[in-house]
């Protein structure tokens, strides 16, 4: 009794604070993100409005029965990170312990492969049947009752909503916020102008943006710089150009380093075809500059 008084005691202060939710930095209007405090064993659901984050809804969500975050296979623990739903997984599809549904999540994603070197997979979020599930039981996916299971598959949409997994919430005063905000916006025009310039045949400006530690699915930032010279260029005199549609930024705190996640569809003329893909960018703070540790696509 006295922790629940304590934790409640906390909120309230942060809420007369004024302090955000500053987990999710940026979201579509018409979209929301799906926060986890695995030490909370809560969830919430947060949309951006007037720049501002705000909670929608919330419910209970079981974690992993051990603490600390995810390693490797089999180690009972929930990951910490931005990950994605891939799927919807009926009732009908799923054993009994499964409850009325399933989302499988992109774990490992590209920051647990190529950088963090996790394995292991299956860390979804489902539902279960019991009514009163016990904290801090699940094998390392999220567990929710059938119910709110029900109410947060409303706010889900497969390869959009992300789902941010953390120890504790992070909260920030407003103008903190605001200047994160700010440093994504900065960080992303550079980027976009980097991108820009390859269409000159100028590609060494992608060091000012990608990390020496640089790695991927393709490899380290000289192939990522190979890759990039195949794909951006003009011909018939195209104007080129690079468009970041649908922005999407996050704030994925752990205890001994704190990562920047952003997501959007970029779309931009390669020779003389417009192309686009949902990408996902893996940033760290180097010498007091965000730039990017890794990189997919959804």
């Amino acid at each position: 009794m006295r922790y629940l008084l304590a934790v409640l005691f906390l909120i309230s202060m942060a809420s007369a604070q004024g302090l955000l939710y500053g987990n999710v930095i940026y979201l579509p209007p018409m979209e929301r993100a799906i926060v986890v405090s695995k030490s909370k064993q809560k969830l919430i659901v947060v949309q951006i409005k007037n720049g501002i984050p705000e909670v929608m809804d919330s419910s209970i969500a079981i974690t992993g029965f051990k603490f600390g975050d995810k390693k490797e296979l089999g180690d009972m623990k929930t990951p910490e990170g931005v990950y994605f739903p891939k799927s919807y997984k009926p009732k009908n599809q799923l054993p009994p312990a499964y409850g009325i549904g399933a989302y499988p999540l992109n774990y490992p994603n590209a920051l647990d492969k190529y950088i963090i070197h996790r394995n292991g997979d299956g860390i979804w979020i489902h539902a279960t049947d019991k009514e009163n599930p016990l904290f801090f039981s699940s094998k390392g996916c999220v567990i929710l009752t059938n119910r709110d299971f029900a109410k947060i598959s409303d706010y889900i949409k497969i390869n959009k909503t992300p789902v941010i997994i953390q120890e504790n919430f992070v909260m920030l005063d407003e103008n903190k916020y605001k200047q994160l905000r700010q440093s994504i916006d900065d960080f992303l025009n550079r980027w976009q102008k980097v991108l820009l310039d390859i269409y000159k045949g100028k590609t060494d400006g992608i060091f000012s943006v990608y990390s020496p530690y640089f790695n991927f699915a393709g490899g380290d930032i000289f192939d990522l710089k190979t890759q990039f010279k195949k794909e951006f260029y003009s011909i018939n005199n195209n104007e080129p150009f690079v468009h970041i549609l649908n922005k999407k930024a996050f704030l994925d705190k752990r205890r001994n380093q704190t990562y920047y996640v952003i997501a959007f569809k970029l779309a931009y003329l390669s020779g003389d075809e417009i192309k686009a893909v949902n990408k996902v960018l893996y940033l760290i703070r180097d010498k007091g500059q965000l730039k990017i540790i890794t990189e997919e696509n959804l």
